[in-house]
């Protein structure tokens, strides 16, 4: 799990293995009823949301909005979105593969729907910067040069 302020600049996700350790699982995240999240998440595997996030989340596997959770930002879910009968969305870019919305829930946002497909954000080429030339040496200025005299020495 990350939890940032910003998103990473590529987005590979890891597979995600079906079956993952001794409990047959693959990765679970659960936001409880009592649970806040301000800013984004991203998981690798599912994520179940009961709280309250204010914010960006993503997820490798399933999303689910359930009991009283509630969802105020853009969602990504590479597998299916849910959102369940008590569960409210609102706001934000969803993108899902498969998207469920429950009799009695709330939802308010615009959905692509669709394989996700991994977003690569490539840098831009650095610029290509000319090597200037070597400078020419300066000439030495003379008092002569800006119309003054030189002092006459004194002979001994």
């Amino acid at each position: 799990m990350t939890l940032s302020t910003r998103r990473p600049v590529s987005r590979v996700p890891t597979q995600v293995p079906a079956e993952n350790g001794a409990n047959g699982r693959r990765n679970s995240v659960v936001l409880g009823p009592k649970d806040r999240l301000v800013g984004q998440l991203y998981i690798e595997g599912d994520l179940q949301v009961s709280g309250t996030v204010e914010g960006t989340l993503e997820a490798t596997g399933d999303i689910e909005i359930a009991g009283a959770g509630k969802v105020n930002g853009a969602v990504t879910a590479y597998n299916r979105l849910v959102v369940g009968s008590d569960a409210s969305l609102i706001g934000g870019e969803v993108r899902v593969a498969r998207l469920t919305v429950e009799d009695g829930a709330t939802f308010t946002g615009r959905v692509s729907m669709g394989a996700h497909k991994a977003e690569v954000v490539s840098e831009p080429a650095p610029e290509v910067v000319a090597t200037p030339e070597p400078a020419a040496q300066p000439e030495p200025v003379t008092p002569q040069d800006w119309g003054l005299s030189t002092p006459k020495r004194k002979k001994k």
